[in-house]
């Protein structure tokens, strides 16, 4: 299995190319072709080829919704401290303000404007305040136009799912937050990019403040 793993990952197969017949794969790899169906299914439980009837297998292309989906899944179960989750979001997310900054159309505004409303108008509902909150995140960063760091943020932005409803059910937390976040987004509209990476900062300094806080006081689990 890593012997083909190899070949896809050096782009000597690519996404829609057919495998080579089992007893091509047996000869080619020295193995017997139970080994070789074997390896074939292993792949294809982990979504890297799909099989074809009696056509044989084929290699998938990585959608990044399923990127995405085994990103969060690593995360969940690995259970990271909320410090590395925090250092990740203020490495990226503070980039990707001031990019926003320079690129948010009107549109992106109005976007995020409608995300702040949805925030600002939420009061006790936890669900839509999280969703809101995440919104904004994600927007900000798919209009700063990285798939990469998109990526790994939306797959933190679930994760942090709950950790976002425990903090905003707390007034003062649901206070800052719409403060916060009004302070990037003032500075996404005036298209100060320093500004929008300074607030940004600010923001995620000002969560982990609070989950720290929490953390010590034993009110709020140390992990997300």
């Amino acid at each position: 299995m890593q012997s083909l793993l190899h070949r896809i990952r050096e782009g000597t197969l690519k996404a829609g190319d057919r495998l080579p017949n089992e007893r091509d794969l047996a000869v080619e790899f020295g193995v017997s072709r139970p080994v070789i169906r074997e390896a074939i299914s292993h792949l294809a439980g982990r979504g890297v080829v799909a099989p074809r009837g009696g056509s044989g297998s084929t290699i998938t292309a990585v959608a990044p919704e399923r990127a995405q989906e085994a990103l969060f899944l690593y995360l969940r179960d690995n259970r990271l401290d909320y410090r590395s989750i925090h250092e990740v979001r203020g490495l990226f997310e503070a980039h990707a303000a001031g990019i926003a900054a320079t690129r948010a159309t009107a549109a992106d505004i109005e976007a995020l404007r409608q995300s702040m409303r949805t925030l600002r108008d939420s009061g006790d509902h936890l669900a839509a305040a999280a969703d809101a909150d995440a919104a904004f995140h994600t927007l900000i960063t798919r209009i700063a136009g990285n798939q990469v760091v998109e990526l790994i943020l939306s797959s933190l932005h679930t994760v942090l799912l709950d950790v976002r409803k425990h903090n905003l059910a707390q007034s003062s937390a649901y206070k800052e937050a719409v403060r916060s976040h009004q302070a990037i987004l003032d500075a996404i509209v005036d298209g100060d990019e320093t500004g929008a990476r300074v607030a940004m900062s600010a923001h995620l300094d000002a969560v982990f403040q609070y989950w720290q806080e929490n953390a010590v006081s034993g009110s709020a689990d140390q992990r997300p």
